[in-house]
């Protein structure tokens, strides 16, 4: 297709006018405010923004399958975009026949936004249910997608990227559109725009999101150990598709603690490989993480017990290192689960690693319970201490008289321990 415009194409009364008028939450690199006027445009001069959060996450999957797409006005790279974001195996299929249902019935509720030359920034969900009415040969209609024309923002310009993005986190992530987005999306979503495009700092992008900037932090926290973890699974270090596969925002929100402390020390990689190998181990036997790895996180690493586990999952991670990285590259979950499933050296070493994190669990729940009875002694005295003397001299007398069976029965029990320990 030759290059589009779509102002052009208004002119030429191919694109129609919209009837709306809505309130843009950006203003032109002037300061002047857009009309907000809509457009109606045909579908087949349109096409997905690669650089969208969520769809930049998913094609890191599908070219990790050494599949390529050029973005632009092609039907393939359309109908690719598509096939991943309706996904028969997804809850997004059932999804989209619903806004398919709904736009069928009663029209496209809110207006996208989208670039000069048909590059939809907003309203991808909307876009595809159009896509698929389109492609309905039950549906007669000619589709249009209702839209704002940002005509002078252009994506090669580095300012204009900013103010796109400002406007995709104030309107994706401020409304309903907010459920397309999973952790991981999020995640990268924050890393990719502060630390790798250098679009905004943290504040910025804080405010735009309606976010507080601790949480922006954490994000990218997020987004830096799943970087870390592709690096040690061998998979393309932009595969983030491989961390939504695998569901690891729960262990990794669990790690951002201990990844704070750890993060500038030299046992970081050693500590982060043990714990990844952990992680793998309990999605290759589908094992509840909450329990035994928070554990490990919580009470192992960063005690005394930190360095000794270390050293017994070395062997069992190196294992899992080595037979990850006889493979140019891992492309997805399922490269990953038959690569340690087919060789008898890892599906012991995945037994090993959860022998050992097993035990180490069980000792430090066991030393937690042991302190506990310090713990509630260390706060018992704590609270006593906090008691003040004027206070109890000017109680009345029926009051004096509970506090001195309370410590009557305190001096009772803390007599009975000690006895018990002589």
């Amino acid at each position: 297709m030759d290059k589009i415009d779509l102002m052009d194409l208004y002119k030429k009364k191919i694109v129609k006018e919209g009837g709306h008028n809505i309130n843009v939450p950006i203003s032109r690199a002037n300061g002047e405010k857009y009309s907000g006027k809509t457009y109606l445009i045909p579908l087949k001069y349109l096409y997905y923004n690669e650089q969208n959060g969520r769809i930049g996450v998913e094609l890191s999957n599908y070219e990790s399958l050494g599949n390529r797409l050029i973005p632009g006005h092609s039907e393939e790279y359309n109908m690719a975009i598509q096939n991943i974001l309706v996904d028969e195996n997804r809850v997004t299929k059932k999804d989209m026949d619903e806004l398919k249902r709904d736009i069928a019935n009663k029209g496209q509720a809110d207006p996208g936004y989208v670039l000069r030359d048909g590059r939809v920034i907003d309203g991808n969900r909307r876009f595809t249910a159009k896509r698929m009415l389109e492609q309905d040969p039950l549906v007669a209609e000619t589709q249009y997608f209702e839209a704002v024309i940002l005509d002078d923002l252009y994506l090669q310009n580095h300012d204009d990227q900013k103010r796109i993005k400002s406007l995709e986190l104030q309107i994706q992530f401020g409304r309903l559109d907010k459920v397309d987005y999973s952790p991981i999306d999020r995640a990268i979503d924050a890393y990719k725009t502060i630390k790798i495009k250098n679009l905004m700092n943290v504040k910025e992008y804080a405010n735009f999101a309606g976010l507080t900037p601790s949480i922006v932090k954490n994000r990218i926290l997020e987004a830096e150990l799943i970087v870390k973890f592709l690096e040690f699974a061998n998979a393309r270090m932009d595969n983030y598709a491989l961390a939504k596969q695998l569901d690891m925002d729960g262990p990794l929100q669990d790690t951002l603690a201990q990844y704070r402390k750890i993060k500038k020390s030299d046992k970081l990689d050693p500590i982060l490989y043990s714990l990844f190998a952990k992680i793998i181990q309990m999605k290759s036997s589908n094992e509840e993480f909450k329990q035994g790895y928070r554990e490990i996180v919580n009470n192992v690493i960063g005690t005394r017990y930190e360095e000794n586990f270390i050293e017994e999952m070395e062997d069992a991670t190196d294992i899992i290192v080595e037979a990850l990285e006889q493979k140019e590259v891992i492309a997805d979950n399922h490269d990953l689960f038959t690569v340690l499933h087919s060789k008898p050296e890892t599906v012991k070493a995945l037994a090993e690693i959860k022998t050992i994190s097993t035990n180490y669990s069980e000792r430090a729940k066991n030393l937690k319970e042991q302190n506990m009875p310090i713990m509630l002694a260390s706060k018992a005295i704590s609270n006593l201490e906090a008691i003040d003397k004027d206070v109890v001299l000017g109680l009345p007398d029926s009051e004096l008289i509970k506090l001195n069976k309370n410590l009557l029965t305190l001096k009772s029990k803390i007599d009975e321990l000690l006895s018990e320990g002589e």
